[in-house]
């Protein structure tokens, strides 16, 4: 990919300005013929579900990208409908959450609703995980901007953990999750993320300053898996955009932040390496 497309697709990235859109998949293999049949319109019901709801109170109505993908298993008794699942939810760049211990009833002829202080044991699942997603997104745009969106999260965690009766299972490993976000030890991730991306802004306007954000964003990184190595966020981190950050300092005079980047990132070295020896 040319640097000049990808700069503009960098700088759509962090420029649009409108809300948060889901596509879904289902994965209904494992059911009945009769479930498949019963669910064929799942997807679109919880596509609808949360497509159709204002999630946040951002007035620039900032683009928020997700997939969403379910896996179910049929778990029902004579009593109801109850399934197991899988879910898969990421952003499409770098933010994604996969959970396995997930267990609700759904009946066909209940709409899916949103229950700001209520628990439903399909829909608190996928709310808490879209507050995720919210929370990591906002961080981009402000110091600790996510704050308000983790802690929707928690509180769902937090009423779901004790209340959410013999659908239980999961809710200790999320409170856990949503803790860690919002904890000590991951605010200089989050601080990070937010240098990163208040350097993405500038890429079209002034390269020299675009480039001195995102090389404190880069030493932030270092410092972050100096004290923790195998801090799978900073890894991931790395993954999404090295590319990127090997396009910002491609013709920067200044090419210390790739070269900490080859000690950082082993798995991409010999492409920082390639730039730094032309």
């Amino acid at each position: 990919m040319g640097w000049l497309l990808l700069f503009s697709l960098l700088f759509a990235a962090v420029s649009s300005a409108q809300q948060l859109e889901a596509q879904v998949e289902t994965d209904l293999r494992t059911l009945p013929l009769d479930k498949q049949q019963k669910l064929r319109e799942f997807a679109d019901r919880v596509m609808h579900y949360i497509n159709s709801y204002r999630w946040t109170d951002d007035p620039w109505r900032t683009k928020v990208m997700l997939q969403v993908q379910l896996i179910l298993e049929d778990r029902s008794t004579n009593a109801e409908d109850r399934y197991a699942g899988q879910i898969l939810i990421h952003n499409n760049y770098d933010l994604q959450f996969f959970d396995k211990r997930w267990s609700y009833t759904y009946m066909i002829e209940n709409n899916l609703q949103h229950q700001e202080n209520g628990l439903d044991s399909f829909t608190s699942v996928l709310d808490f995980y879209i507050y995720l997603i919210l929370g990591g997104e906002f961080d981009k745009w402000s110091t600790l901007g996510g704050q308000v969106y983790f802690e929707k999260a928690k509180s769902i965690a937090e009423q779901a953990k004790f209340g959410m009766g013999r659908f239980i299972e999961g809710w200790d490993r999320r409170l856990d999750l949503v803790n860690y976000l919002l904890g000590d030890r991951h605010r200089p991730y989050r601080e990070m993320v937010d240098y990163y991306f208040y350097g993405l802004s500038f890429i079209r306007e002034d390269n020299a300053r675009a480039r001195q954000h995102c090389a404190t964003a880069i030493a932030m990184l270092d410092r972050i898996l100096t004290n923790d190595p195998e801090n799978e966020y900073a890894k991931k981190f790395m993954d999404a955009h090295y590319m990127e950050m090997v396009e910002i300092f491609r013709r920067a005079t200044n090419k210390d932040p790739l070269r900490t980047l080859m000690v950082i990132d082993p798995g991409h070295a010999q492409i920082y390496r390639d730039i730094l020896n032309n």
